[in-house]
């Protein structure tokens, strides 16, 4: 998590949502001890970085107004910063390479900006090369940390994700699966004939048992819960973040067949959740 010569990106733009991003980049820059790198993504702009002087124009300006405002409240940060000239995912995505941790902003938003931080939050998770937070609600500040599981690859690599922000940041971690009557395993399968509630139930908790293995040996001082559900995902995980200071999910759970596309849970989320969401890649890590 706090490897040298990375970094935490944050994308800004001239609104005020991108600056509760920036507080929410900056904070997770100083709890790893790693340099914040502050960047704007305008098609129109004249690309320029701190590395040459001031940065140009009013991208520049918000820019400038983002880096004071990090080192502001952090002073020990090395904060650096980007106009970069290009559309904000697939600056972002090159921009993550050599990232921890990407932070864009999400909270409060109307519809029409609800859409489009979905589009470039969406995307920008599923290409990235490292986590992606989104500053979709406020959350409780002081909360734990909730996972979403289901047994998925993406799954499995936010749970090492949260194990280890859990670490860091010294909270506990509520681990979550939400389970409802099963579905038919394959396309064109059909519903299996006999439900039987308390199995179903079994073998939920028998999969969150095996999403832990490894992961509270490797993070011994982590407190970890463990819920089992009856509902809909994003519902249950919706009403659960109300109470939390962070949700972690992964790119998508088991789609059949898989498609290359953010899952709707972690889509939803993205926007609707009541705190911050973070969105791990399949390949993050392992125990």
């Amino acid at each position: 998590m706090t490897g040298t010569g990375h970094r935490v990106v944050v994308g800004v733009d001239e609104t005020d949502d991108s600056l509760v991003a920036l507080d929410a980049a900056a904070a997770e820059a100083a709890l790893r001890r790693c340099p914040l790198h502050v960047v704007h993504a305008d098609p129109f702009a004249t690309a320029a970085s701190t590395d040459a002087g001031p940065l140009p124009d009013a991208p520049g300006r918000w820019v400038t107004r983002a880096m004071r405002q990090a080192s502001a409240a952090h002073p020990e940060l090395t904060v650096t910063g980007e106009v970069a000239r290009g559309f904000a995912q697939p600056v972002l995505v090159q921009a993550s390479g050599d990232a921890e941790l990407v932070v864009i902003g999400g909270c409060g938003l109307r519809a029409p900006a609800r859409a489009l931080v979905e589009t470039v939050a969406g995307g920008l998770a599923l290409r990235a090369s490292c986590p992606v937070l989104v500053t979709a609600g406020r959350g409780t500040p002081n909360g734990s940390i909730a996972v979403g599981v289901d047994g998925s690859p993406p799954s499995r690599a936010a749970v090492g994700f949260a194990f280890a922000e859990a670490d860091l940041r010294g909270r506990r971690l509520a681990v979550v699966h939400a389970w409802s009557r099963p579905g038919p395993r394959n396309p064109g399968g059909v519903l299996p004939i006999d439900f039987d509630a308390m199995s179903v139930r079994a073998g939920a908790e028998r999969m969150v048992a095996e999403s832990l293995a490894g992961w509270c040996e490797k993070y011994p001082d982590v407190r970890v819960r463990t819920l089992v559900v009856h509902g809909r995902p994003r519902e249950v995980l919706t009403e659960i973040g109300q109470a939390e200071s962070l949700l972690v999910v992964g790119t998508r759970g088991r789609t059949v067949p898989p498609v290359p596309e953010l899952g709707s849970v972690s889509r939803h989320l993205l926007y609707r959740a009541p705190c911050p969401v973070v969105v791990v890649p399949r390949y993050w890590a392992e125990p």
